[in-house]
């Protein structure tokens, strides 16, 4: 026992969260876990999670946990990552959003129950994106612990992804407005594995419309936007070159009073 509960606290830190599973793959079964709750080591949250005592755990072991033991392709998405790489400085009040973007038909485990009183969890999922993720992912620091996160090329395509379900126009346009050094070379990547009409066209119009540089550089011919009318906001202005509603606060001075 000494020796397993010497790789435990080698290989650990306080405060992280442990799946019974991934402590079974090391050598500790479930009643090494129950004893070492018993002697204070481990503290269980939910059945078959733990964690290390010494630290209150946060939503940052919660994902990092599903990160290294889950064995499902989980990331830091969208707001939060914006938010971790500094250009989210519009804060919404109350619990702080994190956006995880998950594989199609994935759902959060039961346990991150646990967690939802200090965050409120966001699931993403962005299946009509075909492309390889790892070169658009990046890591993300928060101290002594590392998550992996989404490039800021691939989180302002989920944010434009989330609208207006899971954030709105109003919120992602001020988010854009500080995303002027993004790369035309990944975003043309993204936007050209992209089979959604609705989010490559959200996504051109935000870019368009804050001016940004890397703007003129995006190819539009091997983008798909298919045709038509799309409506984002209800009774919002048809904006023309798009043919997306969007708030009627957007509307260029002096232009048609479009609307759908």
């Amino acid at each position: 026992m000494t020796s397993y509960i010497n790789w435990l606290m080698q290989n650990t830190l306080p405060g992280q969260v442990l799946l019974q599973s991934w402590l079974t793959r090391n050598g500790i079964d479930r009643k090494l876990s129950y004893l070492y709750v018993q002697n204070g080591w481990l503290r269980r949250l939910a059945h078959g999670v733990y964690c290390r005592t010494g630290r209150e755990p946060d939503w940052v072991d919660a994902v990092y946990c599903l990160q290294t033991q889950w064995g499902k392709q989980i990331r830091v998405a969208g707001l939060t990552s914006l938010r971790l790489q500094g250009y989210a400085h519009y804060i919404e009040p109350g619990r702080p959003q994190v956006w995880l973007a998950l594989p199609a038909y994935v759902k959060l485990p039961g346990w991150f129950a646990v967690f939802e009183q200090s965050a409120t969890f966001v699931a993403l999922y962005t299946s009509s994106l075909t492309v390889d993720i790892t070169p658009f992912t990046l890591e993300l620091k928060m101290g002594d612990r590392r998550l992996t996160g989404s490039v800021s090329e691939l989180a302002a395509y989920e944010i434009a992804c989330g609208v207006p379900s899971l954030i709105s126009f109003e919120h992602a346009d001020v988010l854009y407005q500080g995303m002027n050094l993004l790369s035309p070379r990944k975003l043309q990547a993204l936007l050209c594995a992209s089979h959604s009409v609705k989010t490559n066209r959200v996504m051109l119009y935000l870019a368009q419309r804050n001016a940004h540089p890397y703007f003129q550089y995006l190819n539009q011919n091997g983008i798909e936007t298919g045709k038509g009318k799309r409506q984002i906001v209800p009774g919002g202005w048809l904006e023309p070159d798009y043919q997306i509603t969007v708030p009627r606060a957007f509307k260029p001075e002096g232009t048609d009073d479009g609307s759908t």
